[in-house]
C-alpha cells in the first residue's frame, strides 16, 4: 500500500510546476504577454457551434438528424466532473455501469456503448468495456451522438457514439491552476498553460495529478494525465499539430466481481457501503499513452484535406482475487476464491484521410467529405493462476480482505492468455444536398473490411468481415428556430466471441432510425430536442457460460424504442441547464420478452447553475440523476432489485478577485444508498456523502 504523505508530495508537483511556469510563460511563451487576459471560462452548457461526430460534416447541433448531447467545459468545472465515469454519469440517456472499481460497462438506448473517440478517431473497446480512469482535464469538452455514428465509425452498436475533444492550443497567453481537496484524503492538483511560442507556433500543457483513499475499505487511487501539444502554421494555408498524453491509473484493493446479491434462501444482502471483497494486496495498474499528428491543408477558400495518425498504447497489470458463490444468511459462509494475474498489451495504430468543402448544385452550395480510414490494432494479454493455493474457500471473514496472496506462476500462452490481431479499412462520404432554404438531406455511406485472427484461451478467433454501411438523414425548418428531423443507418458490428460448440459467433447486425424535433432558443445559446428512436440488433453475442473453462457467447436477437427529451444551454445571460429526460418503452428479445433489466427504463438527469446577478461573483447550482427501478433474476426463484433513486449534488463558487476563485462541490447529499449496477449478478455500492473544496487560480 502507498504511503499518503509520499502520494501528497508527489501530487503537489503539478501544482508547483504550473505555478513555476505560469509567471516565466509571459516573456518565454508569448511576446504579447503584458496584455495577456485571465483564462476565460466561457459559461454556456452544451454546445450550439459546430460538431462533425456524427458524419464528419460541420454541422451544429440543431442541423444534426439525430439526438447530440454535448458536456461543455463549464459544466465540467462547475460539477467537478474530473473523471470520465462521472461526466457521463451527468450525460443524458447515458448509463455507467460500475460492475468493479476498475472496469465499466457504458449503456445508451438499451445497448452497450462500445465506442470511445478523440477528436473523431477511435475504435470500438477490445473487450467491450473500459479499463481503469481516465482523467478529464486535457478534454474541452465532450460531444455523445446518439444512436449509431455509422459514418464515423461503422463498428458501434445503435447506442452513442462518445467523443472527447481535447483541449487545443491558444494565441494569448493563458494559465491554470487547481487545487482540490475531499474527504478520504483527496488530494488534487492540476496545471494548464498555453500561448504561443512563436509568430507561427502555439502550444499547450496540461498536467493533472489525483490521489485518494476510498469509502470502500482497502481501495487507494492514484491517478496522473500528462498532455502537451503543439500547432505549427508551415504556410498561411498548412497547419501541422502533434500530441501526446499519458494517462496513468493506478488502484490499491482493486475487487475483481463484487459483492454476493442475495442468500442461499433467496433474500437480498445488505452490507455495509464499505464492503469490498477485495484482498489487501489486490491492485490494478492501466496506462493508456496517445500520440497524434495532424496535417490540415487548405485547398481553396471552400476545401481542404486532412489527414490524421494516431497511435494508441493501453499497458495493464494486474493481481486481483474473484469472489463468487452464495453466502448463508446466518453464517456468511459459502464463498469461493479465484485469484489470478494478469497482462494485457494493447497498440492501435490509425490512419484518416478526408477531403471537405462546399460544392455548387443547381445554384445552391451543399457540403461533401470523402475518406479513407485504416486501422492496426496488436492485442495480446495473458493470464497468471496458482493451482496449488490460488483457489481458497472463504471463510465467514471474507469481507476482511486478509486472503494470502498465493504465487502466480507462468502458464501456456494458447490455452492461458489472447491474442488478437486485427487489420480495419474503411471508405466513406457523406453530403449534405440544401434542397431549399428549408429542407436539407444528409446522405452517405462507409464500406468496412474487418481481418482477425489470433486465439481467445484455447479457441482459434479468426474471421473476418467485409460490409457496406448506409447512412440517410433529413431536417425540415418550419421557421429560424423550430426544426423536424429524421435519420437512419444500418449497423454492422464484427464480433470475437465464440459459441458453445467454439465456433465464431459472426458479426451483429440491425439498424438504427431516429424522428423529432429541435427547437433553437435564447438567440441559439440553447438548444431543446425531443426523439422517437428505434433500434434493433440482430446475432449479439451474450455471454452463456464457461465450456471447459473458455469463456461462450450465444446469439441473441434484440429492439429497443424509446424517447428523449432534452434541453441544453444557457437560458438566460445567468441561467445555464442541461436537462434529459430518457424513457425506454421497449427493450426485448427476438421472443418479445422483456430483456436487458439492469438498464432502468426511465432516467432523468438535470444540472443546473446560476450567477447571482446581487453578489457579483457567485455562481451555485445543483443536479439531479434520477432511475427508476431495475432488477435481475440471476436464478430461478431469485430476484434482486434496486428501487429506483435520486442522487442530488451541489456546488457554489466565488470569485474573489478575477483571478481566484473558490469553490465547494457536494455529491449525494441526501446519502443515498444504492447498487452501482445489476449488469451482472454481483454488485457493490456507490459512494455516500462527498464534499470536496476547490481553489483555482486564472491568469
Amino acid at each position: 500500500m502507498k504511503i499518503n504523505g509520499l502520494m501528497k508530495k508527489k501530487a503537489l508537483s503539478a501544482w508547483i510546476a504550473a505555478a513555476v511556469l505560469a509567471p516565466l510563460g509571459s516573456s518565454a511563451w508569448s511576446a504579447e504577454s503584458e496584455t495577456a487576459e485571465t483564462m476565460e471560462e466561457v459559461s454556456v452548457y452544451g454546445e450550439q457551434e459546430e460538431t462533425s461526430t456524427a458524419s464528419r460534416l460541420s454541422l451544429s447541433v440543431y442541423d444534426t438528424p439525430q439526438t447530440v448531447t454535448t458536456v461543455s467545459q463549464a459544466q465540467i468545472q462547475d460539477f467537478a466532473l474530473q473523471d470520465i465515469n462521472e461526466l457521463l454519469k451527468y450525460t443524458p440517456g447515458v448509463t455507467v455501469e460500475n460492475v468493479e472499481t476498475d472496469r465499466t460497462y457504458y449503456t445508451a438506448r438499451g445497448f452497450d456503448i462500445v465506442n470511445f473517440q478523440y477528436d473523431g478517431i477511435g475504435v470500438p473497446f477490445s473487450s467491450g468495456l473500459s479499463h481503469g480512469h481516465q482523467d478529464t482535464a486535457i478534454f474541452d469538452q465532450v460531444e455523445v451522438v446518439k444512436g449509431a455514428a455509422a459514418l464515423t465509425t461503422g463498428l458501434a452498436n445503435p447506442s452513442a457514439t462518445v467523443n472527447f475533444i481535447r483541449k487545443r492550443p491558444t494565441e494569448e497567453f493563458k494559465a491554470g491552476v487547481d487545487l482540490v481537496v475531499g474527504e478520504e484524503g483527496r488530494l488534487r492538483t492540476q496545471g494548464d498553460i498555453s500561448g504561443s511560442i512563436s509568430d507561427n507556433v502555439r502550444g499547450r500543457l496540461v498536467v493533472a495529478e489525483d490521489q485518494a483513499d476510498s469509502y470502500l475499505d482497502r481501495y487507494e487511487t492514484d491517478g496522473s494525465v500528462y498532455y502537451g501539444i503543439v500547432e505549427a502554421d508551415l504556410t498561411d494555408s498548412t497547419t501541422l499539430t502533434l500530441g501526446r498524453s499519458q494517462n496513468r491509473s493506478e488502484t490499491d484493493g482493486s475487487m475483481s466481481g463484487a459483492l454476493p446479491l442475495y442468500y442461499t434462501d433467496g433474500s437480498a444482502t445488505d452490507y455495509d457501503v464499505s464492503t469490498s471483497t477485495a484482498p489487501d494486496w489486490a491492485f490494478r495498474n492501466v496506462d493508456r499513452t496517445q500520440t497524434f499528428v495532424e496535417l490540415k491543408q487548405g485547398l481553396s477558400a471552400n476545401w481542404s484535406v486532412t489527414a490524421l495518425l494516431t497511435q494508441n498504447e493501453i499497458d495493464m497489470d494486474v493481481e486481483e482475487m474473484y469472489v463468487y458463490g452464495t453466502p448463508d444468511r446466518e453464517t456468511e459462509l459459502g464463498l469461493y476464491g479465484y485469484a489470478f494475474g494478469y497482462k494485457l498489451d494493447e497498440k492501435q495504430k490509425i490512419a484518416d484521410v478526408f477531403l471537405s468543402g462546399t460544392y455548387n448544385l443547381f445554384g445552391r452550395d451543399h457540403e461533401l467529405v470523402v475518406g479513407a480510414n485504416y486501422a492496426d490494432i496488436e492485442l495480446s494479454g495473458q493470464s497468471f493462476y496458482s493451482y496449488s493455493d490460488g483457489y481458497p474457500v472463504l471463510g465467514s471473514d471474507w469481507a476482511n480482505g486478509t486472503t494470502a496472496r498465493p504465487d502466480f506462476v507462468d502458464f501456456d500462452p494458447y490455452e492461458d492468455g489472447h491474442k488478437d490481431d486485427q487489420e480495419h479499412k474503411s471508405l466513406y462520404f457523406a453530403t449534405r444536398l440544401n434542397i431549399t432554404d428549408s429542407l436539407s438531406l444528409l446522405a452517405g455511406a462507409r464500406k468496412m473490411e474487418v481481418e482477425q485472427s489470433g486465439y481467445n484461451y484455447g479457441v482459434d478467433a479468426d474471421t473476418s468481415a467485409d460490409e457496406t454501411v448506409p447512412y440517410v438523414g433529413a431536417t425540415f425548418d418550419l421557421n429560424d428556430s423550430f426544426s423536424f428531423y429524421g435519420s437512419y443507418t444500418e449497423v454492422f458490428t464484427p464480433q470475437s466471441w465464440v459459441n458453445p460448440e467454439f465456433k465464431p459467433l459472426g458479426a451483429a447486425e440491425g439498424d438504427s432510425s431516429e424522428v423529432g424535433f429541435k427547437y433553437s432558443l435564447a438567440g441559439g445559446q440553447a438548444t431543446a430536442s425531443v426523439g422517437l428512436f428505434e433500434s434493433n440488433l440482430n446475432n449479439l453475442g451474450e455471454y452463456l457460460d464457461k465450456v471447459d473453462g473458455k469463456n461462450v457467447y450465444e446469439s441473441g436477437d434484440f429492439t429497443t424504442k424509446g424517447v428523449e427529451l432534452e434541453l441544453i444551454g444557457s437560458i438566460t445571460e445567468n441561467f445555464n441547464v442541461s436537462f434529459g429526460l430518457t424513457h425506454l418503452s421497449e427493450v426485448v428479445n427476438k421472443d418479445g420478452e422483456e430483456d436487458r433489466t439492469y438498464i432502468p427504463r426511465n432516467t432523468l438527469k438535470v444540472a443546473v447553475a446560476y450567477d447571482l446577478p446581487q453578489v457579483q461573483g457567485l455562481k451555485f447550482g445543483g443536479g439531479i440523476n434520477w432511475q427508476d427501478d431495475i432488477y435481475i433474476e440471476p436464478v430461478e426463484g431469485v430476484r434482486v432489485e434496486q428501487d429506483s433513486y435520486a442522487l442530488l449534488s451541489a456546488f457554489a463558487k466565488y470569485d474573489i478577485s478575477d483571478a481566484l476563485t473558490v469553490g465547494l462541490n457536494i455529491d449525494n447529499l441526501t446519502n443515498e444508498k444504492y447498487i452501482n449496477s445489476l449488469y451482472w449478478t454481483q454488485g457493490y455500492y456507490g459512494a455516500p456523502r462527498q464534499a470536496q473544496l476547490s481553489v483555482s487560480w486564472r491568469y
